[in-house]
């Protein structure tokens, strides 16, 4: 007889269990309060470059060979189109390249005549930057439906709208309680008080963060950017998109020290000094 596995969050982590666990062995329910996912604000970007140790730079390399393999599986919405780094000049820039490529990860540099040639809308192009060919985006509330819908197509079931209230003895619901032989907890920063139900403590950082989306746009941008003015990307729907904060990932406060509306006023600003032939503001 089957496992029932109930796992509890439909963001893309819960979406991927649900398919890979589902079959003649497992019985999958995914559980989804059917609120906002923090999956489908993310950047949706694929890559090892930024890394805080060697083991994380394995398991963030890991994770891109992961989605390759499961993009060959499935018809997922995920596009490798590398990325162009010059957050780093100088000195700098030549360290890190040079650690990226002890690790073995793909990197290659080229001139500002290059970048021009490969990112034509860009104004001010650097001297040199960092191209990482091997990089991708997926867009990610397309992503997660996709798995979704294939666990389900596989004999999945998803309970939308339903909440999670205890694991004491049980997955208590808001529409009961439901048995199962294992439950797995993929509920972002909701995970910790789930599992504070039964004693089990899970450390959390809480870090606030805005995405800034403009509106849509014709496309201009083939690649991620990664300088000194943050990360952007172009979807494919044509709208921009970039982390509000530059440093965000040295960043350790676990307030925001300002507005959603000041974020995406000063993130549109300093996206215009190096997109200034493209008329956009942010999208709400």
């Amino acid at each position: 007889m089957p496992q029932h596995i109930a796992i509890i969050g439909a963001g893309v982590i819960g979406a991927a269990l649900a398919f890979r666990l589902q079959g003649p062995d497992c019985q999958v329910t995914v559980i989804d309060a059917g609120t906002d996912v923090a999956t489908d604000a993310s950047f949706g970007w694929i890559n090892a470059s930024f890394y805080l140790s060697e083991d994380h730079f394995r398991f963030r390399a890991a994770g891109m060979d992961a989605y390759v393999r499961l993009a060959a599986e499935l018809d997922l919405p995920l596009r490798q189109c590398g990325c162009l780094n010059w957050e780093f000049q100088g000195a700098e820039q030549d360290a890190f390249q040079a650690r990226l490529e002890a690790l073995g990860y793909a990197v290659e540099r080229i001139t500002k005549a290059e970048f021009q040639r490969r990112e034509p809308a860009i104004a001010n192009a650097p001297a040199q930057a960092l191209a990482f060919p091997t990089e991708a985006v997926a867009e990610p509330a397309a992503l997660r439906h996709k798995l979704i819908a294939s666990a389900q197509a596989k004999g999945a079931k998803v309970l939308s709208g339903v909440r999670v209230t205890s694991l004491e003895g049980g997955v208590y619901t808001t529409a009961g309680i439901i048995s199962a032989d294992q439950t797995v907890v993929t509920a972002g920063i909701g995970s910790a008080g789930l599992l504070d139900s039964i004693g089990v403590h899970l450390p959390m950082l809480h870090r606030p963060a805005y995405v800034v989306e403009t509106t849509r746009i014709p496309a201009i941008l083939t690649h991620v950017l990664a300088g000194p003015m943050g990360e952007l990307r172009q979807r494919t729907d044509g709208a921009l998109i970039a982390p509000a904060v530059v440093s965000h990932q040295s960043n350790s406060g676990d307030t925001a020290d300002f507005s959603a509306p000041d974020a995406a006023d000063a993130t549109i600003a300093r996206l215009r000094q190096i997109i200034p032939d493209h008329p956009f503001k942010w999208a709400g």
